[in-house]
């Protein structure tokens, strides 16, 4: 973790100092999850179950306690002891202090379920913290792709526009001629107006997803970033392990909230078992008077051993046991709920990477098909075998084409890090 700190910290000091600095995926994920809010809140909730720990622990050892008091009295206490023998009690000025230890020995076992639901508690927030951090990068590795996928749409307009403006200069230079009408070089130009369009829409889309990738990272929006295209032709084969929900963070929370509610179910039964307990102290006394002798002026040290046994609550503990072992069930449905929907989402994921990986290898074809066509069109228009709106045609199929091509190898990124994300392997 500390390395991962230290390469994010680097990173940011390269965007701090140079004017833009290429970030890669893991790059990107490091440090949105290091400035992300939710994953330090994340932290606060680990150093809290972490206290949470060391104060159950405590518990089990002697406590030092420092007594005393005082005692003001305006007026004196009278008394006949005996038969013609009167006695006058002062309290007055009495005054006590000392020092007292307590420890417990038997409180029916509610100590250990205490630790127990303690350190449970600390494995959720850890495990909360994994799951939070996953998401983080789940989220900015999409954004990642968009990115890349802006910036390749991007060259597609200008490529396609670098076409049409051949185009239309080859059709003016026909109308000069004669050989090519008015008509005609105007449907041109419509067509390099709205590339012109196109390639302006691309700059803002490219601009609009590195934005929301510095709103992940939680830096500045106008720092000039961009990112290492990791984007091949074709999808690369990777290992597809079989699904085990065990790995899935939520699988894991529902897990140790089970066995939170055992130690809970414990912890109400300790209630009503026997106690017992150790209390010793020394203290010192000074201040009783009698007929105005002092009677008290002396420490003493004593020990008491406190036992306690519930007898008799009109059932209230049983029930109390039963609520507990209901809430455990409970917890026991749900988690077999929620590994039934994981299996569901595993599902649709293997689906949706299948469709996505057959997606790829289908617009890599046709736009290969495409570019041959156009290849085709061009050297027939300029032959006079081809009309002009075939020609546009053929080159607007190929930029669509094109297009789609890359949206598919982007969305196959995106869906392969769903499966290994849905699959707990990520």
């Amino acid at each position: 973790m500390k390395k991962i700190i230290i390469a994010s910290l680097f990173s940011l000091g390269f965007l701090s100092g140079y004017s833009q600095q290429l970030l890669t995926l893991e790059e990107c994920c490091n440090i949105a999850v290091e400035n992300n809010k939710q994953g330090k809140l994340s932290d606060f909730s680990i150093q809290k179950a972490q206290l949470q720990v060391k104060n159950m622990n405590s518990n089990f050892l002697p406590k030092l306690s420092a007594v005393g008091g005082y005692l003001y009295a305006d007026k004196d206490f009278g008394a006949e002891l005996m038969p013609s023998v009167a006695a006058e009690l002062n309290l007055n000025n009495t005054y006590t202090g000392g020092v007292q230890i307590e420890q417990p020995l038997f409180l029916g076992g509610k100590l250990i379920a205490a630790k127990k639901m303690a350190q449970s508690g600390l494995s959720i927030a850890g495990l909360n913290k994994d799951k939070t951090d996953s998401d983080i990068r789940f989220e900015t590795e999409k954004v990642y792709w968009n990115v890349i996928k802006a910036k390749e749409l991007q060259k597609v307009s200008e490529k396609y526009l670098q076409t049409v403006d051949e185009l239309y200069r080859t059709v003016e230079s026909y109308h000069r001629t004669g050989m090519a009408s008015q008509n005609e070089l105007l449907k041109v130009k419509v067509k390099v107006n709205e590339a012109k369009l196109s390639q302006k829409r691309s700059e803002n889309a490219v601009r609009l997803a590195k934005m929301s990738l510095c709103h992940l990272m939680g830096i500045p929006l106008d720092k000039n970033v961009d990112v290492v295209n990791g984007l091949s032709s074709m999808p690369q084969s990777f290992s597809r392990n079989i699904l085990s929900i065990e790995n899935r963070f939520e699988y894991k929370i529902f897990s140790e909230n089970i066995r939170l509610k055992t130690q809970e179910i414990k912890s109400v039964r300790s209630d009503f078992l026997p106690r017992v307990g150790l209390v010793a102290g020394y203290n010192y006394m000074n201040g009783v008077k009698l007929n105005g002798t002092k009677l008290i002026s002396d420490d003493v040290f004593a020990v008491m051993l406190s036992v306690k046994i519930p007898l008799f609550h009109w059932g209230e503990g049983l029930r109390k046991i039963k609520s507990a072992k209901i809430e455990q069930q409970m917890a026991v449905v749900q988690r077999d709920e929620l590994a039934e929907k994981i299996q569901l989402e595993v599902l649709q994921a293997v689906n949706l990477l299948d469709e996505s990986e057959l997606e790829v290898k289908l617009t890599e074809s046709a736009f290969n098909e495409a570019t041959e066509s156009l290849r085709e069109s061009k050297k027939n228009y300029e032959t006079g075998m081809e009309t002009l709106v075939n020609y546009m045609d053929t080159q607007s199929a190929w930029q669509k084409a094109w297009a789609e091509c890359i949206s598919a190898q982007i969305d196959y990124q995106i869906a392969k890090a769903s499966y290994l994300k849905t699959s707990g392997l990520r």
